[in-house]
């Protein structure tokens, strides 16, 4: 096996670029999400120009919330 045929390292920006794309796939598909332990939807999200990780409102909320603080809900298909 050569070094060519390894698997790529998955880095902490790869997880947290995918974390990211499951927020919005969320967002898009009206999918629940867990903060703080309750079970809440995405209102909206955004990227500031120049900001390193997006930011995220939830439904009932006007307070943003970082994408680290949010679980993405498995669903059992």
């Amino acid at each position: 096996m050569s070094a060519r045929d390894a698997a790529p390292v998955e880095t902490a920006q790869d997880r947290a670029d995918k974390h990211d794309r499951l927020i919005v796939r969320c967002k898009q598909l009206c999918r629940p999400i867990r903060h703080a332990g309750v079970k809440k939807f995405i209102a909206g999200f955004c990227h500031h120009k120049g900001d390193a990780e997006m930011v995220v409102y939830l439904e009932g909320s006007a307070e943003p919330v970082r994408p680290c603080e949010i679980t993405i809900i498995e669903e059992a298909t």
